[in-house]
């Protein structure tokens, strides 16, 4: 069976442990036991705690609530949990981190991980978890709380950390015919797959088959697998009625092709007049008539416009310069004759009807005159530059514009003048051979005849075959749709007919399954009693060794309740209740119950107890550390210096079985509740 080992713990800012803190609990030497020692309220209980929530999680935080059931003063109140001189520095979050180790025995090897827990406390509000893990055969850190949790489960299981990681005088109040603790016995010993076996079954009888039916309720399925056959064989009829329509429409096309092949034949052979050959020869006539109308007419603008500007040459610019010239002196003349007349007028309005306020004298009145005069004279004197010294090639500006523009958009050359002639030409060629063709195939009227007929029947033979090609299109795709629609069908079918066939097996099913799941009871039931048979003959031989209580008891058992009963050398059974037995007795049978599911376990655990020898006697405790705790293959024991002495032969006895020892030790008002810890590596001064 695989062993799960706790490497080391390290916790930061939690209870009285200030700073950060690490334990080391791996075995050293074929050594398995770590002894960690301190008084009362040194923080062993805190490193239980610490150990247990680093392993379980947040889920941790619930049990350890319902285990520590006591006063105010002891009970464990994790949103005080972070340390008090950290939350005084301003310091908010706490850290715990658990390494742990799985060996196989089979194959010898081992795998490892680490589960690091930081809890950030929030004032007026709940901690805050923040987890991930660190795989030793994987890189990188998981973060996911599902993922997180499996492989928790994978290592250390909840169940077994609850029953494995426990204060031995607080678990004497433990009642065995608690659900929870009835559910985690069966989970430990293996017995939880049976009751998920029986659970699976039940399912399937009462949910999953009645499913399938209710899936075939609304119509009867083999009324439906009828209609599905129907449907099929209405199909597969018009698939082959097209199929055969298909071929049809293939021969005919074959015949139109052979038709075709001997019309085209005709054609080339006979030399007979394709009317539609005469009628692109007279459209081509007809349209080389046209261009050539319209290239003549250019021609003869070219004659009249393009060719005496082109003649022009060098002057063309010139006559364009002086025609602007004249019309901006003709616009000048046009003002002045405009302005001069209205002197004497602009005179009168200027200083004519003057009021007396404003009156000039007679010499002043002649010099503003003269100069208004002036004034007016030297708008048209002298004139303007870039005007003509007169005007004799047009008498009006319209008409020099309409000069000035056909002197600027007649851009023709001589050039383009003998390509149009040359076009005229080459047109009138070809217009002289079109004349001929078309007259010959006007005069041979036989051949033009019977050209139209084997020109009409092609026509017909080519649009014929277009129609099939069409239809046989049509056709194909029809018949691919009734193909893909028959595989439907066909596949319904199949399914339906399996439908069909698991309907009728379906009661059988049932019965079947009903069957299994009584026989999953029954074994569950029967391994139940085998298991606690040996839980009962594993706690009975420790309980009474242990106690030495030979004399007076053979053994002990438990019922299917986990209610127990001392078995008598004289074979009479006596209840637990009605048997005087001390607290540290009580002790001792639970420790002996834990250890009977520790050998049993399908998954062997490390044992971690606080306060173990609380209640016993010395007589006693060297019997549980040697049988009980220091029996597996890893055991971390937390105890006081009354528990063990370090001075006393207990001490001297388990130096050789121990790996390593602690102590912690209270300081800075260890009296408080504020106290801090400080650990060293021996036991109360007392080294290895």
């Amino acid at each position: 069976m695989p062993e799960v080992c706790i490497d080391s713990l390290t916790l930061e800012n939690f209870g009285p442990f200030y700073g950060e803190h690490t334990f080391t609990f791996r075995n050293l030497d074929g050594r398995c036991g770590i002894l960690v020692g301190g008084k009362n309220g040194a923080g062993k209980t805190h490193l239980l705690r610490a150990l247990y929530l680093a392993v379980v999680g947040e889920s941790g935080v619930g049990d350890l609530k319902r285990v520590e059931t006591g006063s105010e003063a002891t009970r464990f109140v994790f949103d005080k949990s972070l340390n008090r001189r950290a939350l005084a520095e301003g310091q908010d979050t706490v850290c715990l981190r658990a390494s742990i180790s799985q060996l196989d025995e089979k194959s010898g090897g081992s795998r490892k991980v680490e589960f690091i827990r930081e809890i950030r406390h929030r004032p007026n509000s709940p901690p805050v978890w923040h987890s991930y893990a660190i795989r030793s055969d994987t890189t990188g850190s998981i973060e996911d709380e599902q993922v997180i949790q499996k492989l928790r489960d994978a290592f250390l299981p909840r169940h077994l950390a609850r029953f494995f990681f426990f204060d031995a005088e607080r678990s004497q109040s433990i009642n065995l015919e608690h659900q929870e603790i009835v559910e985690g016995i069966t989970r430990i010993l293996g017995l939880w797959t049976y009751a998920e076996l029986e659970n699976d079954l039940r399912q399937l009888v009462q949910q999953k088959i009645p499913r399938v039916f209710k899936a075939m309720t609304g119509q009867n399925p083999e009324t439906k697998l009828a209609d599905l056959a129907a449907e099929v064989f209405r199909v597969e009829g018009h698939s082959k009625a097209n199929h055969h329509e298909r071929e049809s429409l293939e021969g005919e096309l074959h015949e139109i092709k052979d038709e075709l092949f001997e019309v085209e034949d005709s054609l080339k052979t006979l030399g007979v007049v394709d009317p539609k050959e005469l009628q692109q020869a007279q459209e081509k006539r007809d349209r080389l008539t046209t261009e050539k109308a319209e290239l003549e007419s250019k021609l003869r603008g070219a004659w009249e416009s393009a060719l005496p500007v082109s003649l022009l040459g060098d002057y063309r610019r010139k006559f364009y310069d002086y025609l602007l010239s004249e019309e901006r002196r003709r616009e000048w003349e046009s003002a002045k004759s405009t302005v001069e007349p209205k002197i004497p007028q602009v005179k009168s309005e200027v200083f004519g009807n003057v009021p007396q306020e404003y009156f000039l004298q007679s010499a002043v009145q002649l010099f503003y005159m003269k100069r208004l005069v002036d004034a007016l004279h030297r708008l048209f004197h002298p004139p303007p530059e870039g005007i003509s010294d007169r005007i004799f090639v047009t008498d009006r500006n319209d008409i020099s514009a309409q000069v000035r523009h056909q002197l600027a958009t007649s851009d023709g050359s001589i050039g383009d003048l003998v390509t149009m002639c040359k076009n005229i030409e080459r047109m009138d060629a070809e217009l002289r051979q079109l004349d001929q063709n078309l007259k010959q195939m006007q005069q041979n009227t036989a051949a033009f005849n019977r050209g139209t007929e084997l020109y009409q029947r092609r026509g017909e033979l080519i649009t014929r075959q277009e129609q099939v090609n069409k239809r046989l299109g049509d056709v194909a795709g029809e018949i691919d749709r009734l193909e893909t629609q028959l595989a439907e069908l066909k596949r319904q079918e199949t399914n339906q007919r399996e439908i069909v066939e698991k309907a009728q097996k379906g009661e059988s099913l049932a019965v079947l399954a009903s069957r299994y799941r009584e026989a999953a009871s029954e074994i569950r039931s029967e391994a139940a009693i085998q298991l606690r048979k040996r839980i009962s003959e594993h706690v009975g031989e420790l309980w009474v060794e242990i106690t030495e209580r030979q004399r007076e008891f053979m053994g002990m058992e438990f019922d299917n309740h986990w209610q127990c009963r001392l078995v008598r050398q004289d074979g009479k059974k006596v209840t637990w209740e009605g048997t005087n037995t001390s607290a540290g007795q009580r002790q001792v049978r639970m420790l002996a119950f834990y250890e009977a599911l520790r050998r049993l376990a399908k998954l062997v655990p490390p044992l971690l107890v606080d306060t173990p020898l609380a209640r016993l006697d010395k007589e006693v405790r060297a019997n549980v550390l040697d049988k009980l705790y220091l029996s597996g293959h890893q055991s971390i024991i937390l105890a006081t210096d009354s528990e063990v002495d370090p001075e006393g032969p207990l001490f001297d006895r388990l130096r050789k079985r121990l790996a390593r020892v602690y102590t912690l030790h209270p300081h800075n008002n260890p009296d408080s509740m504020n106290y801090e810890v400080r650990v060293t590596d021996d036991y109360f001064g007392h080294e290895l």
